[in-house]
């Protein structure tokens, strides 16, 4: 288990704000690195925009519709990639930065820390091409991507981000695995991820050239150079994981839920992972799974379709169905995770491949405290 859920912890002790009741509310206060507000999750769903400038709260998720106009994903503006770590989680949002959830107490009731760290100007230029930890940190990948629109924009330099308590904006974090092609010689970078065999994959390019150059390469340490690898092996790093590979509790709930694949957030893993059955394919769920934690607590997964509908599941308890709030047409929900037993669910408008308005909602449900 990876630790940069402290990173949150931290940032908590710079909070001072009062709850403001049993339903659910989102308190303003400083941003920076202080959180932008403290959210008091309640049975009614608090709904969040992207915006340039950070998170916005909206009165409805109707008010999402047409706010935003459709455009191809690499340019959009949302939730690129998620990861947990110990009671919180940690995003990258594609032309953004950074946005954190950690739980916050003041000795009271406490809530949950809402965090953006704006990338600015510089990050509006690129897409967000992978999020996972290095050294007990968060780090962003940032690349150029011309697919849907030729860039004026330089090579990003730095690619790789994270944050830190003592800045208000992203700050440099070096990964050596990459260094040998530096962005100066016209290499970029757009992928790096983990696959089941342990190996870190990843790929550069030079696009300026005459004759493009691609190379994919892996490496079992990212502090060190990778060897190259063929396209085969690179493109089946990326294939999801048998789903005999996933752990019970997620095995069981899938079953129960006739879902045959799954993308799984979850503190115990380093990144998301995929799992996939073989034979007749089912419906491909969004999910979370919590391992039993060494104070008592059971393990816990629960399992959403981009529709809402969900299952979960308690080592103590028989899966049982749950609804997230209804989402108006062309939105789907992309994710869900837990900070402090309060899901958060993650939206996109999307039409083929472009998105037009993002965010997250924030509800404390009943059947599912136990997260």
């Amino acid at each position: 288990m990876f630790r940069f859920g402290s990173i949150l912890a931290l940032l908590c002790i710079f909070l001072s704000c009062a709850r403001s009741g049993a339903e659910s509310s989102a308190v303003p206060v400083r941003p920076g690195p202080r959180p932008v507000a403290v959210l008091q999750a309640g049975e009614y769903p608090l709904w969040f925009q992207l915006t340039d400038t950070g998170p916005a709260l909206l009165d409805s998720i109707e008010d999402a519709r047409f706010s935003a106009a459709l455009i191809p994903w690499p340019l959009a503006l949302h939730i690129r990639f998620i990861l947990a770590g110990g009671d919180g989680l940690v995003m990258a949002v594609n032309r953004g930065g950074f946005m954190g959830l950690s739980p916050w107490d003041d000795g009271g009731d406490g809530g949950i820390g809402l965090y953006y760290v704006s990338g600015g100007e510089f990050w509006r230029r690129y897409t967000v091409g992978a999020l996972l930890v290095f050294e007990e940190k968060p780090a962003a990948l940032l690349y150029r991507d011309d697919r849907f629109l030729d860039s004026a924009a330089s090579l990003p330099q730095p690619r790789t981000w994270t944050f830190s308590l003592e800045s208000s904006v992203p700050v440099r974090l070096d990964i050596p695995a990459l260094d040998p092609f530096p962005p100066e010689e016209g290499w970029d970078a757009d992928t790096l991820r983990l696959a089941p065999d342990g190996f870190w994959y990843y790929r550069v390019l030079k696009q300026d050239e005459v004759q493009p150059e691609i190379r994919q390469l892996r490496t079992a340490d990212l502090r060190r150079p990778g060897e190259t690898v063929s396209i085969g092996t690179f493109q089946n790093s990326a294939l999801p994981e048998p789903l005999s590979a996933a752990p019970a509790p997620l095995r069981e709930l899938l079953d129960a839920a006739g879902g045959n694949a799954a993308l799984v957030i979850s503190p115990d893993f380093p990144q998301p992972r995929s799992f996939a059955g073989s034979g007749e394919s089912g419906p491909g769920f969004l999910a979370y799974y919590r391992s039993g934690t060494a104070d008592g607590a059971p393990a816990l997964a629960a399992a959403v379709l981009p529709d809402g509908r969900g299952m979960y599941l308690s080592a103590t308890a028989e899966p049982r169905p749950f609804s997230l709030p209804p989402l108006p047409d062309s939105f789907v929900y992309t994710g869900i995770g837990f900070a402090a037993g309060v899901l958060f669910a993650f939206w996109e408008e999307q039409e083929e491949f472009n998105i037009g308005a993002a965010g997250f909602m924030v509800i404390q449900m009943a059947d599912l405290k136990n997260f």
